[in-house]
């Protein structure tokens, strides 16, 4: 009995050693991933506009054409409206009659045997005639189509003549001075190692051009491609070449930490 105990200790003992000399486990390092293998992108304008009318009617005049530079305010279509045309001359008469009321009433009056004020209702019925003009001609302003920044004309989609509607796109603007660079192809397994801030590396095959620039935008929203899950991401160029064109493809490789 009592060498059995003693061999149960001496085991316990040696396992209790064996223990003691085994080296302590160490922490695994996080990996750096990059994403080395290069993802599809394409050059497109930071800023691009589709204008349209927000009424109806036949355009009368398209004063513009593509390729033109055009400041902010510049009128680039007009449409014929008769009906709102008609509108401010007939509110413009009725503020000059009701300027020549007012001035004939604005002072008590005898007519007859009687002192007649119709001041007040004349002062009130002016400032009524007012304001029926300046809606009159907010409403002809819509027959405008004004650029709302300065940019290039891309495209024009109508001709004088041509009849359309609320919301059809007449004229394209955007800004060429001003563009990046779109990925097509980053699938959902790599978007989540992409953060805004990180540098990008930039290869442009029609110039046979590397350039630098750095992440600025993630969509939130995903888009599929031959069944994949993509998201677009944006990059900014640090330095915009003289030669860079919209709709150029491009190679981008992300500088990414996991």
């Amino acid at each position: 009995m009592k060498l059995t105990q003693w061999t149960t200790l001496a085991v316990l003992a040696l396992v209790l050693a064996v223990a003691g000399c085994t080296p302590a486990a160490t922490a695994t390092p996080i990996p750096t991933i990059a994403l080395d293998s290069a993802t599809s992108a394409e050059v497109v304008p930071a800023q691009e506009t589709r204008l349209s009318f927000v009424v109806s009617g036949p355009v009368k005049e398209v004063a513009v054409e593509e390729g033109a530079m055009v400041e902010a305010g510049d009128i680039l279509a007009t449409l014929s409206v008769p009906d709102l045309e008609y509108g401010v001359l007939q509110a413009e008469e009725a503020v000059r009659k009701a300027e020549f009321d007012y001035e004939y009433w604005k002072l008590p009056r005898r007519v007859g045997y009687q002192v007649v004020e119709r001041g007040p209702v004349a002062a009130q019925e002016l400032e009524v005639s007012r304001k029926t003009l300046d809606t009159a001609r907010a409403q002809l302003t819509q027959t405008e189509l004004v650029a709302p920044y300065a940019a290039t004309v891309i495209s024009i989609e109508v001709q004088p003549g041509e009849f359309v509607q609320p919301g059809q796109v007449v004229v394209v603007l955007a800004k060429l001075d001003n563009l990046q660079v779109e990925t097509t192809d980053l699938s959902e397994l790599n978007v989540a190692a992409v953060e805004i801030g990180q540098p990008a590396t930039v290869y442009v095959e029609a110039l046979d051009k590397k350039f630098q620039g750095v992440v600025t935008a993630i969509s939130p929203i995903s888009n599929t491609l031959g069944g994949d899950v993509v998201f677009k991401v944006t990059i900014k160029l640090d330095d915009q070449p003289a030669d860079l064109l919209w709709g150029m493809s491009a190679d981008v490789e992300i500088q990414t930490e996991q």
